[in-house]
């Protein structure tokens, strides 16, 4: 095992002249693989347009979810009078564990309060946000009866809305807890027999652009949301979860790391479309 790892490590530094022995150097290179994979996927993309969407179900596992993969997106539905609802799965109460002042409970009751600001921001209104409370962190461990009743919970959101598209992040995000969503929502549209476009945008993967270059392959359609004129009003979205991106004392680091946080403002969104 660690003569493996060893080796991993002796061929990665040398393909990167030893950058990826460090920190700052990995970080670089990972910096260097997004810019590349952005660009393929312009390359791809078309432009999005909200189109003939009349209803849109966004699907965030956590509170800070929908902002962060799609906000832009979600404010051109708002501000294009789209019927928009958010579905957040999990209370987010598992971010800090183990935290020295606040249980699980406290910070989901943080987070919720999070959304809504965040939600008010980009345009929505507090009646169409759905709060499932699924303990945070358990989702990917669902089975039987605790992964149905996720399940049926969300085909009645879906068949009380009737969305003609369904956002949530990409099926492989690189997060057991996304992934996991994926599959609950697979499983609600077939309870509740519809099929509305689903798109898919990425989180975690754009931590490691190498997951997104399947769906870049793979996908029939790739739309690209490009909102400079909005970009100031999706950052103050993203400030609104401050429980993410600042420390809470006495821990000394945020619960999102610094270089991701920094990617989602970006005034471009990806929707991926099998």
């Amino acid at each position: 095992m660690h003569t493996s790892k060893s080796t991993v490590s002796k061929i990665a530094g040398a393909v990167t002249l030893g950058w990826s022995d460090s920190p700052k150097g990995r970080q670089r290179i990972r910096a260097a693989v997004s810019r590349t994979v952005r660009a393929a996927l312009r390359l791809r993309s078309r432009p999005f347009s909200p189109g003939a969407i009349g209803t849109a179900l966004v699907v965030a596992p956590h509170p800070d979810d929908e902002t962060l993969g799609c906000g832009g997106t979600v404010a051109l539905l708002a501000r294009s009078k789209v019927r928009l609802f958010v579905a957040f799965i999990t209370d987010g109460g598992a971010s800090h564990p183990s935290h020295a002042l606040y249980t699980p409970g406290m910070i989901a009751e943080i987070r919720k309060a999070e959304a809504k600001s965040a939600a008010a921001i980009l345009g929505l209104e507090p009646d169409r946000l759905f709060f499932l409370d699924a303990k945070d962190g358990t989702l990917a461990g669902l089975h039987g009866k605790g992964k149905a009743l996720i399940a049926a919970r969300v085909a009645d959101m879906i068949l009380e809305t009737k969305p003609d598209a369904i956002l949530l992040p990409c099926r492989r995000d690189g997060s057991s807890e996304h992934d996991a969503a994926f599959l609950i929502v697979a499983d609600a549209l077939a309870r509740a027999g519809l099929r509305p476009r689903l798109l898919e945008f990425p989180i975690w993967a754009r931590r490691n652009p190498l997951l997104l270059l399947k769906p870049m392959l793979t996908s029939r359609i790739i739309w690209r949301h490009a909102f400079p004129q909005m970009r100031d009003l999706k950052t103050m979205a993203i400030d609104a979860y401050a429980s993410q991106l600042r420390p809470i004392a006495p821990e000394g680091t945020p619960a999102l790391p610094p270089d991701l946080a920094s990617e989602f403002c970006r005034p471009e969104e990806f929707l991926f479309e099998q």
